[in-house]
This record gives structure tokens, sequence and C-alpha cells, in this order.
């Protein structure tokens, strides 16, 4: 069962940011391919986001995220309050214009899977 206080924690945190990725590392920093890879995807969609470095507390964040929204794996993103799902799923709805569409954005006109773009710049958020 998952800390109630840390659960509660996240919930505010989904629920103040409209795009939120709970990922390992940060935008500047990813430390997994599947974490750059969602990186990437919202850099060409040129969204706002915000970002939780998962890794100083993973078992943790784990078993919170699991209750609310029944996904262990990370990276996770969600869009207004909403689990989207991990890298394949983000980048499936980034490839068909869904991803751009759930976040009220522009597809961009060559939509397609980076492998090799630059992080991100948006400044991660801190679980206290």
């Amino acid at each position: 069962m998952a800390d109630p206080e840390l659960k509660s924690k996240i919930e505010e945190l989904i629920a103040a940011n409209p795009v939120l990725l709970f990922m390992k590392g940060t935008p500047d920093m990813p430390r997994c391919g599947f974490s750059m890879r969602v990186v990437q995807v919202l850099d060409q969609i040129d969204v706002d986001y915000g970002a939780i470095d998962v890794l100083p507390a993973l078992q943790p964040l784990r078993e919170a995220t699991a209750e609310i929204a029944d996904w262990q794996t990370f990276p996770q993103l969600y869009v207004n309050g909403e689990l989207l799902g991990g890298c394949d799923i983000v980048e499936e709805m980034f490839e068909s214009g869904e991803l751009a569409e759930a976040l009220g954005a522009e597809q961009p006109e060559n939509a397609q899977v980076a492998q090799n773009a630059p992080p991100a710049q948006s400044p991660p958020l801190q679980i206290e």
C-alpha cells in the first residue's frame, strides 16, 4: 500500500499541472531512453509541461501511481488529470495526431518520432 501522504501529493501535482510527465531524470537530462523519447515528442509539439524525476523515490512513487492509475512503469504522461500512457502509447498518439489534439496543440507538419532530438528545457517539479 502506498504512503497516503505521498499519494495525496501526487494527486495534487497531477491536478495542478495540465501536462505532467513522471520520468526517470529530468527533461534536461533524461536518465532512460524511454523518458528521453517522451521528452523529444513533447518538444516537437512545443507544449509546456511539468516533470517529476521519479528516481529519488522510485519504489514509493511506483506504488502510489499504481494505486492512482494502475500503471507502475515510467515514464507516465498525464494530460488534464488523466493518464495517457507510457512511451510507446505517447509515440503512437504523436504519430497519429491524437497527442496534439489531446494537448490542444498543433500537430507538427512532419510529425515523426525523433531518434536524437535535444532534450527539453522544462524545470523539474519537486515532491516535498
